[in-house]
């Protein structure tokens, strides 16, 4: 089973899955946040990462799915919301349209394009490449991608990603986001669906290219842009993506954050 840990004792219960770049503890600095009165969170690793570092297996999206239900059976979960933070919104959407008795509510945080990013065969063996090499090719590549706010953020991210996950893992699950994407493009999700963006992320991932991208995956979709935040909103605004899923999570009508 994959690694989890639980914070909180509330009646609401919400699965937290991890990106590409880092297993959960990218929550860490949002933790002191979090309603734990209301909600129990579970931060749960995929295969290869954190605390499910050196769980081996095939790093699919389906895999995934059928590893947060067994999560969900263990804890002895019948329904939950889901949280999914980029690759892993995948992992979210695929649980909400073929669980949909268990997914009572699903957030997205600045999540790709259900139809991946289109990535040709080169593009992936270079982003698997990536995952397989040296210290110093990750970072180079953290760089590029989340170097706006500063070399030492960039540094941090790179060192973080090394540190918490197992390259093989992190190889595998490329295929998944950049070339495959959701695999049912057509059986529609009916819970209420939350997703949030940031606008200073790459172009193909703020609110005016994901709204027309899983508005036809959705009956109730809410897209929440955060204008101040790139990829990880977590670490960027804590206080204020808390805010947002938990009004959310919690039935009550939740905003778009104009800064």
């Amino acid at each position: 089973m994959i690694g989890h840990e639980e914070f909180g004792s509330g009646r609401l219960r919400v699965i937290v899955l991890n990106d590409w770049l880092c297993d959960t503890s990218t929550w860490d600095g949002a933790r002191a946040y979090l309603d734990a009165d209301t909600f129990t969170w579970s931060f749960a690793d995929l295969r290869g990462y954190g605390r499910s570092r050196g769980l081996t297996g095939d790093f699919t999206l389906e895999e995934a799915a059928a590893d947060v239900i067994e999560l969900a059976d263990t804890l002895g979960w019948p329904t939950f919301a889901i949280v999914g933070h980029s690759m892993s919104t995948l992992v979210a959407l695929q649980l909400s349209q073929h669980w949909p008795g268990r997914v009572e509510r699903t957030v997205v945080l600045t999540p790709p394009p259900p139809t991946s990013f289109g990535a040709d065969e080169a593009a992936v063996e270079g982003l698997r490449a990536v995952a397989l090499g040296s210290d110093e090719t990750s970072s180079r590549f953290v760089q590029s991608a989340l170097g706006s706010w500063s070399a030492g953020w960039a540094t941090f991210k790179a060192k973080r990603w090394r540190d918490t996950a197992d390259p093989q893992a992190v190889a595998g699950y490329v295929t998944m986001f950049a070339s495959l994407g959701l695999p049912d493009l057509t059986t529609r999700i009916s819970c209420r669906v939350l997703a949030v963006t940031g606008e200073k992320d790459l172009e193909v991932l703020r609110q005016t290219a994901i709204s027309p991208a899983l508005q036809p995956l959705c009956d109730d979709l809410l897209v929440v842009p955060i204008a101040d935040s790139g990829h990880y909103p977590m670490q960027e605004t804590p206080p204020l993506l808390v805010g947002i899923i938990e009004r959310f999570l919690g039935e009550q009508p939740a905003h778009s954050a104009a800064s």
